[in-house]
């Protein structure tokens, strides 16, 4: 086989993973995705007489093939497989779509152990083990599934944002809602903290991440504060969707690796309404991210902006999506300056504490991260 075709075959077996995250299962697109990789893993084992994928580090080599270099797939795939213990697979001719697709959601999920699971067209392991029928002596340590869940969102909101900005559909506020509820899930499976968790989306467009990254802190907050998971829902929803006032801004002045000058910030600050304005024409089934795409920039004191007369206290989604929103803006690399460490960005915000944020959520925020 070309090098492109066994690229390809490990390339889909990360987005098959990814997307068994980032969508419910009997969704179109993971059909899709699952469907186009049996037909390659399929090809391959059979020109090959099996397909033979080792994983060493931070390379894949499939049928003695190497693959090194910056492909953000290839390395979560890589350190997904180091998290289980996997350094081999092999996958005999003859597999079916059932075994593969079950192989697949074992490694985006992989509850229980090995011995739990068995295969017959796929063995996997340690090098020196991976001979044995289905890696059945190797007992699987937990994983961490967030940076999946991540990554098959980012992939999937790009589209959403872009989607629900130009074409107002709600059928992709639904697939909104799908991310949403994913990132729960995973939340509930972690064990990692919440900090290293967001970081791990470093590489990607920024306002797509910072989006996600938003979300995925609020949904933790809400969770803490024992809110219900409808609500929580709402909540991740609506910080996912606070910044796609954006979709309207100027990209020179999303990207402008300096400070903005008075007429560029005043074009910047308008997103928040220009976000409320749009989602208040879509169906979304709940106002609240309406709510807080308008009021996400409006601090405790009810300075920021968009300048309001009311004296209404904001929704508590909007003060959480608020904190998140600042504490991930100063973690994230920005092309005019590093990101910042963790105890420099909460030392900063500190000082906000009952000004910019409400302090007793602010609290809470930080308990979120340690």
């Amino acid at each position: 086989m070309t090098r492109d075709a066994l690229f390809q075959i490990v390339s889909d077996l990360a987005l098959a993973i990814q997307g068994a995250f980032a969508y419910p299962e009997n969704h179109p697109h993971v059909q899709e995705l699952l469907t186009r990789l049996h037909e390659r893993v399929q090809s391959g084992a059979a020109m090959l007489r099996g397909l033979n994928i080792g994983f060493f580090r931070d390379h894949i080599v499939v049928d003695e093939v190497p693959f090194v270099g910056p492909n953000p797939a290839l390395a979560r795939l890589t350190e997904r497989m180091r998290e289980k213990g996997i350094e081999k697979i092999l996958i005999s001719d003859g597999i079916t779509y059932g075994e593969l697709k079950r192989f697949v959601y074992f490694l985006a999920e992989g509850t229980g152990s090995t011995s739990e699971q068995l295969w017959e067209s796929i063995v996997y392991g340690k090098i020196e083990g991976a001979e044995s029928a289905g890696g059945a002596s190797l007992e699987l340590a937990p994983e961490s599934t967030t940076s999946f869940i991540l990554a098959g969102a980012t992939e999937v909101l790009k589209d959403v944002l872009v989607s629900i900005a130009t074409e107002r559909k709600r059928s992709r506020v639904e697939e909104g809602r799908d991310i949403v509820s994913a990132i729960m899930k995973g939340l509930r499976q972690e064990g990692m903290l919440i900090d290293r968790l967001i970081r791990l989306q470093a590489h990607d467009d920024y306002t797509v991440t910072h989006s996600l990254n938003v979300c995925v802190l609020v949904v933790a907050q809400a969770s803490r504060l024992g809110l219900p998971e409808s609500r929580v829902r709402e909540a991740g929803l609506a910080a996912m969707l606070h910044d796609i006032g954006k979709e309207a801004t100027p990209s020179d002045i999303l990207t402008k690796p300096g400070r903005l000058e008075t007429r560029e910030f005043d074009l910047m600050k308008s997103h928040p309404a220009a976000g409320a304005k749009l989602l208040r024409k879509i169906d979304c089934g709940t106002e609240l991210p309406m709510i807080v795409a308008f009021e996400h920039h409006i601090k405790h004191d009810r300075s920021g902006y968009p300048k309001v007369r009311t004296r209404e206290p904001l929704h508590i989604a909007s003060h959480m999506t608020q904190i998140a929103d600042v504490y991930d803006a100063l973690r994230s690399y920005r092309p005019y300056r590093p990101s910042m460490e963790l105890e420099r960005t909460l030392s900063i915000m500190k000082e906000g504490r009952g000004t910019e944020f409400e302090p007793r959520l602010f609290d809470d925020f930080v308990g979120v991260l340690s």
